[in-house]
């Protein structure tokens, strides 16, 4: 299952350049978690959805987009599977962090 997507929305755009907001959900199921993250990259050039899945033996994967809407379309391609497979979104969190 590939998983991670980037996006752009003005609700989004970085108005501090020493700072950016991060989207983050957590899904559970039993006693394992997926992390999905939406914010800018690096260099705000593009959105970026950053996934930690336990099944990946190599780390958190990320997809880029250049506008918000395919980020946020893909994220929930990605929450459909994951209920589909028993997972629920434990909590939901926005916040800006410092760069």
């Amino acid at each position: 299952m590939t998983i991670c997507v980037t996006g752009a929305t003005p609700a989004l755009v970085n108005t501090d350049s020493t700072s950016v907001r991060i989207m983050r959900w957590t899904y559970r199921r039993d006693e394992e978690a997926v992390i999905c993250e939406l914010g800018l990259n690096g260099d705000d050039s593009a959105y970026e959805l950053r996934i930690a899945p336990p099944w990946n033996p190599f780390g958190t994967t990320a997809e880029l987009f250049d506008d918000a809407m395919s980020a946020f379309q893909r994220h929930a391609a990605i929450e459909r599977e994951l209920v589909r497979d028993g997972w629920s979104l434990e909590s939901f969190q926005s916040e800006r962090i410092t760069r």
